[in-house]
């Protein structure tokens, strides 16, 4: 019963998780990365890339740590299923941000004008 939906399910998870918070921090980044680059176009492409990015991440660790849920029958195998993709999902995310974060924050003067 399980087995048929939950592959579906582990990878919209990541994708759709992952978009709510690309677009959550788009406005954010995208004025900040148009004050460090110094131009709309140079901002936009470092936008876009940081977005692909929170998106690939989440994506790719589930793809990659989670198991695959083709003989799951049980309830309780689905909801340990499920569980491993949301934490493996928010954990992507985090790290995504945490190295734009990191990477950005290296740029930025330490003293404002």
């Amino acid at each position: 019963m399980f087995s048929n939906i939950l592959p579906y399910l582990q990878l919209a998870m990541p994708i759709i998780f992952s978009l709510i918070a690309a677009t959550y921090l788009h406005e954010v980044i995208q004025r900040l990365l148009t004050d460090l680059c110094g131009t709309e176009d140079r901002a936009r492409f470092w936008t876009r890339c940081s977005a692909v990015t929170m998106i690939a991440v989440p994506l790719m660790l589930v793809l990659l740590v989670v198991e695959a849920p083709y003989d799951c029958e049980t309830a309780g195998c689905a909801a340990r299923t499920l569980r491993q993709t949301l934490a493996w999902t928010a954990g992507g995310i985090l790290a995504a941000v945490g190295v734009i974060t990191y990477v950005v924050g290296r740029y930025m003067p330490s003293h404002p004008d």
